[in-house]
């Protein structure tokens, strides 16, 4: 993305649909202050709460102000594309290298959305965050009838569904979700200690 010409820059999985008038929807949205992530799919931390078994991640939509937008589908400005290389040595060789989960950087999702909380700073309005999750925007994922696998085997998350619990495929589906949920945890809380900590220069 450091790459594109435009200012604003639209990512999105190879798997998501939408409408045009979603895509326009946000655009709006996402216009009237650059200065932050717009999206479908938002997500927040969830520490306090005494269920949550993957360091605080959660796979619950959020609404509108939200701490992280999911790169499922979202805008952003270019600039903010080149913060996160800036800042990527934080996580690199211990988070990324070491403990990641699934492919190379899995989880930048978060780190953009936490690098573009620490380099906008936090909304005037009292609002928690900058960051905006328009979850009713019309916007699906692509028919699993389209993939060339099934039990969810290639899915970075797992993608679970049902219940078998006769079907080892299925359980190789649920723990490798769980570990994908739990690494973004630890990369979520990880990301947020060392961003806070960091002196930038004036």
């Amino acid at each position: 993305c450091q790459l594109a010409k435009n200012d604003w820059v639209l990512h999105l999985d190879d798997d998501m649909e939408f409408t045009s008038a979603a895509l326009d929807e946000m655009l709006i949205e996402y216009g009237r202050n650059p200065r932050r992530i717009v999206g479908r799919f938002g997500r927040n931390l969830q520490l306090e709460d005494p269920t949550n078994t993957f360091n605080g991640y959660s796979s619950t939509s959020t609404h509108k102000s939200s701490e992280v937008v999911l790169t499922k589908l979202m805008v952003m400005e270019r600039e903010t594309c080149s913060s996160f290389f800036q800042y990527s040595h934080l996580l690199w060789d211990d988070v990324v290298l070491h403990d990641g989960e699934g492919p190379l950087w899995n989880g930048e999702d978060i780190f953009m959305s936490l690098v573009a909380n620490h380099i906008y700073g936090p909304p005037a309005d009292g609002r928690p965050f900058n960051n905006y999750a328009m979850d009713w925007l019309d916007v699906w994922q692509a028919d699993d009838s389209l993939k060339d696998y099934n039990n969810g085997k290639l899915d970075i998350s797992g993608g679970l569904k049902g219940l078998n619990l006769l079907d080892w495929k299925w359980w190789q589906t649920l723990f490798r979700r769980n570990r994908h949920y739990s690494y973004r945890g630890q990369l979520w809380q990880t990301a947020k200690e060392r961003l806070a900590g960091l002196v930038e220069p004036k």
